[in-house]
């Protein structure tokens, strides 16, 4: 697969992507977050989400993300995302599930 292969595929999914974004408030985007293959189970990825929402809660901002796996989703579902949506798939992406999270005081 050549660059402009890759290129475009990389174009189109962060074009599908881009209308799922909530469009009328601020918010903080979480593109990506991964633990390595060993290290998984460790807690380090909750660790590393509540670290990001307290501060969004502080600042009253809601949390958008991506979920790229069924284990991904079922911690975000732990820690208050709800589904914005039917999931997506690009091409031959993996299945990705646009997430929302509103802010909590």
């Amino acid at each position: 697969m050549g660059f402009s292969e890759s290129g475009a595929r990389l174009r189109a999914l962060g074009e599908a992507l881009a209308e799922r974004h909530p469009a009328h408030e601020t918010y903080l985007y979480l593109p990506c977050m991964g633990v390595v293959g060993e290290r998984r189970g460790a807690g380090l990825g909750s660790a590393m989400l509540r670290h990001r929402l307290a501060r969004a809660d502080a600042d009253g901002l809601g949390t958008y993300l991506e979920a790229s796996s069924p284990r991904s989703r079922a911690l975000d579902l732990r820690y208050g995302f709800e589904n914005l949506g039917e999931p997506l798939r690009v091409a031959d992406s993996p299945l990705l599930w646009p997430m929302w999270r509103p802010p909590s005081r």
